[in-house]
């Protein structure tokens, strides 16, 4: 099911000036049908959540699936959420 709402029109501050600019890396795995899940990987040093996309071959999602949970075990993330910012 798609995402209600437009696609941002900025990211970070940075105006994204393509329409594939939000979507830039993962229409490809769309396009040619290699499962991909994108996995909260933790934080960069600036305290933004970063992310681990992990693409199988064609019609292996269960791969994916279980790479994506065996990463989300290892490294667990519920307790811990970035700050905000008032």
């Amino acid at each position: 099911m798609p995402r209600p709402g437009p696609f941002p029109d900025a990211i970070d501050g940075e105006p994204i000036t393509s329409a594939l600019g939000a979507v830039a890396f993962t229409y490809p795995f769309n396009f040619s049908g290699h499962p991909a899940a994108s996995v909260r990987a933790g934080f960069t040093d600036a305290g933004l959540p970063a992310g681990l996309q992990i693409v199988g071959p064609r019609f292996r999602d269960d791969l994916v699936l279980q790479a994506s949970y065996a990463y989300e075990q290892a490294r667990p993330w519920n307790d811990r959420w970035p700050e905000l910012i008032a």
